[in-house]
């Protein structure tokens, strides 16, 4: 007697009678089945579902079936050649590429040059701006279903080379093991001016700072308790600056920049800047 092979799916549906008399009648063997019934097959493609009603053994037959054509780059789940999943849903993305470009901002170098003898200003100072350069990235997008999912570099051209910021020091070995801005920490702070005399310190004020340095340009006061005195700094639009003073009104995230002259101190006036903590 010959054995009787059915689809596990199908023999489920079988009533206990049924199949009590096949076992009856002979070895049943239950095979796996990878196809679904034609009514649980559906595409899921371009936003909507089309159901398939005669599903075929690939994905590839089934989605001729559908009437659904691919593109050049279009992805499907499961892949073209493999069979219909036990779930019967089979997934189609739409692929493109498009190329495009951006400008990129490419910072400037800080330099440290010594000061000449006799012209030696007695801070670290900026004496050359920097400026930023500018370079064109070219890049691949792929799209999937209108969003892109990846971005691939093919190209970059130098619009602009960036300039050197210049800074004078007396010692420039001190600003940095590298020589340069090492900066780990960057604040946004308000900062504000002020110069030795007594216009800015009052009419007591010696030109020395609470620990004793002497005031003027290079010489910030800060709030102790958000930037530690002796830290060194970088301070936008300003330079390299070392904490070394307090003030009653300088309280939390407010710097206040020591000049030479009452008129350098009315030229800075009162600005928000990026200070960056060097050491």
């Amino acid at each position: 007697m010959g054995t009787i092979r059915f689809c596990l799916p199908r023999v489920q549906r079988l009533c206990g009678a049924t199949l009590l008399s096949l076992t009856l009648l002979g070895s049943v063997a239950f095979l796996p089945c990878t196809a679904r019934s034609a009514d649980r097959v559906r595409i899921v493609v371009d936003g909507q579902t089309i159901p398939v009603t005669n599903a075929r053994a690939s994905v590839r037959d089934t989605l001729a079936e559908g009437g659904v054509k691919l593109g050049a780059n279009d992805e499907t789940s499961p892949a073209l050649d493999a069979p219909v999943p036990s779930d019967g849903v089979i997934r189609v993305s739409r692929v493109t590429y498009s190329e495009g470009s951006i400008d990129v901002k490419v910072p400037y170098p800080t330099v440290v040059r010594p000061a000449t003898r006799g012209q030696r200003p007695y801070h670290p100072t900026v004496t050359g701006e920097g400026r930023n350069g500018l370079k064109r990235v070219t890049y691949r997008a792929k799209l999937v279903d209108g969003r892109e999912v990846e971005r691939t570099t093919v190209g970059e051209t130098v619009v602009r080379e960036p300039s050197p910021q210049i800074v004078t020091s007396r010692q420039p070995y001190q600003l940095g093991s590298r020589g340069a801005y090492t900066g780990k920490r960057a604040l946004e702070m308000l900062a504000t001016a002020y110069d030795p005399g007594p216009g800015s310190c009052g009419k007591y004020a010696n030109g020395r700072t609470c620990n004793g340095k002497r005031a003027g340009y290079g010489i910030v006061a800060v709030d102790p308790k958000v930037i530690p005195l002796g830290t060194k700094l970088f301070v936008e639009g300003y330079g390299y600056g070392i904490a070394a003073d307090v003030g009653s009104a300088i309280k939390g995230n407010r710097v206040d920049l020591g000049f030479n002259s009452r008129s350098g101190s009315f030229a800075w006036g009162k600005k928000w800047v990026t200070v960056r903590i060097v050491d």
